[in-house]
């Protein structure tokens, strides 16, 4: 028997509410595109937001080999839910709204490395301009 709940971007006016579907195991999750997340435990409380994602062909065959995935386990994954993709919205748009949303953590270290090498990128593109500069 699966279980349902409502989660919130939380975004005021543009707030969505998107209804997902629980599983019992990666297996369980549907052979078509789609929103995911996957939960854990925080402070005592369980099926609390890890990691949201989206999976633009089958969630149960794209969900294992993705890099959240990982992590979330690292973080004490214990299940999973689905929801279909809301008509006409941005899908990296939702998995960032849910995931500032909810304080989703491997969602958030995620964003902070890639704002890390971005900012990496950026010097040793100033310190290669230098060095032709000076040459």
């Amino acid at each position: 028997m699966s279980n349902k709940f409502v989660l919130s971007t939380k975004t005021g006016l543009a707030e969505r509410k998107i209804a997902f579907v629980t599983h019992a195991n990666v297996t369980a999750l549907p052979d078509r595109p789609g929103l995911f997340v996957l939960l854990g435990t925080r402070g005592g409380e369980r099926n609390v937001p890890l990691y949201f994602g989206f999976s633009d062909r089958s969630m149960r065959d794209q969900v294992p080999y993705d890099p959240g995935f990982a992590q979330a386990i690292r973080q004490g994954l214990i299940g999973f839910a689905s929801a279909y993709l809301p008509g006409g919205d941005d899908p990296a748009a939702l998995v960032t709204a849910l995931a500032q949303a909810y304080d989703a953590p491997v969602n958030a270290a995620a964003h902070a490395l890639a704002e890390i090498e971005e900012a990496q990128s950026t010097l040793q593109a100033q310190a290669a301009a230098r060095r032709i500069a000076a040459q």
